[in-house]
């Protein structure tokens, strides 16, 4: 199973929690998935983290690059506002910062669904312990 499977089905157990109920056996089974997904999810959490750190590295050692090429390219040191343009224009510093951005998004995707998982987990925990009328 991916792990994009293992999330679509965790989903519908959660929608499924809510709209037919579930019973504290159920619900102690439901808990320990959730927990187990989290593990999941941690380690795809790590793994996407690093590589939006990768990817804000890269971008500033482009953008570094870029701009010490230009501001030596002539005999005249070209300003501040037309480096700064030209970073903000060139294809490959832009590239760089969207696959960042989309790295970034990802991480951030994964700590959300993390966080729905603890909630779930514990929503869960608390139905097998009898703390809820579920």
């Amino acid at each position: 199973m991916t792990f994009q499977e293992l999330c679509n089905q965790l989903e519908a157990k959660i929608i499924s929690g809510y709209t037919s109920g579930v019973s504290m056996e159920e619900a102690e089974r439901l808990a320990g998935e959730f927990l187990a997904a989290q593990f999941q999810i941690s380690a795809e959490l790590q793994k996407a983290a690093l590589d939006a750190r990768m990817r804000k590295n890269s971008v500033k050692s482009l953008r570094g690059q870029v701009y010490r090429e230009a501001a030596t390219a002539g005999e005249k040191k070209p300003t501040e506002a037309m480096l700064a343009a030209l970073l903000d224009t060139n294809d490959e510093v832009k590239a760089e910062q969207l696959a960042y951005d989309a790295a970034e998004t990802e991480a951030e995707n994964l700590v959300r669904l993390y966080n729905t998982f603890k909630d779930a987990h514990i929503f869960y925990r608390g139905i097998a312990k009898g703390n809820f009328n579920g």
